[in-house]
């Protein structure tokens, strides 16, 4: 009978039994893992945070995180490229909000400092600001211009967008609203 049989160590001092419930325990950490990637892209922390949840020892998450990171299945870079992308496309909002969010997504800062500036090089946050003022203005239409301009301004700036593209979105949206009306 060898010694890894018998129970007696081997290797890194962990015995046959323990090495094959070391061995089952990443195998489920990965199906785990895997599971929770069906549903969107994730960053690295938020697939830390999910098997720590599921219980898994940090030893057998990190061993899962690099796996996902070999097969690409796991990217920070990448996913803030994405979530920025996505956000800028379908839900309109500014830098400080995207860098919030990809914070709260536990990205290192250098990922979301280098995925920002691509953000900045190659989208106009005026124009986007532009764009949610133009898809949000009609939501205060019953409203005096003073209130509309306030609440729609509070709008823009819970959207992360800065005070200057603000002020600039919201004059050109009410007075082009206003000149609809005239019309």
């Amino acid at each position: 009978m060898t010694a890894a049989l018998s129970g007696s160590t081997s290797g890194k001092g962990r015995s046959f039994s323990e090495q094959v419930d070391l061995g089952s325990d990443i195998s489920k950490a990965k199906g785990q893992a895997l599971y929770y990637l069906k549903f969107r892209p994730r960053s690295s922390a938020e697939m830390d945070g999910y098997l720590r949840r599921k219980g898994f020892e940090p030893h057998i998450r990190e061993e899962v995180l690099d796996w996902l990171r070999e097969l690409k299945y796991i990217d920070d870079l990448q996913f803030a490229r994405d979530w920025i992308q996505n956000r800028t496309r379908t839900n309109p909002m500014g830098e400080r909000r995207l860098i919030q969010e990809l914070r709260e997504k536990g990205l290192p800062k250098e990922v979301i400092q280098e995925a920002v500036e691509e953000f900045r090089n190659s989208v106009d946050e005026r124009e986007l600001a532009l764009k949610a003022a133009a898809g949000r203005v009609r939501v205060y239409a019953g409203n005096d211009t003073e209130t509309a301009k306030r609440k729609l301004a509070a709008y823009l700036l819970r959207r992360g967008f800065s005070s200057g593209d603000v002020r600039n979105a919201v004059e050109q949206v009410l007075r082009e609203e206003q000149e609809e009306h005239l019309n």
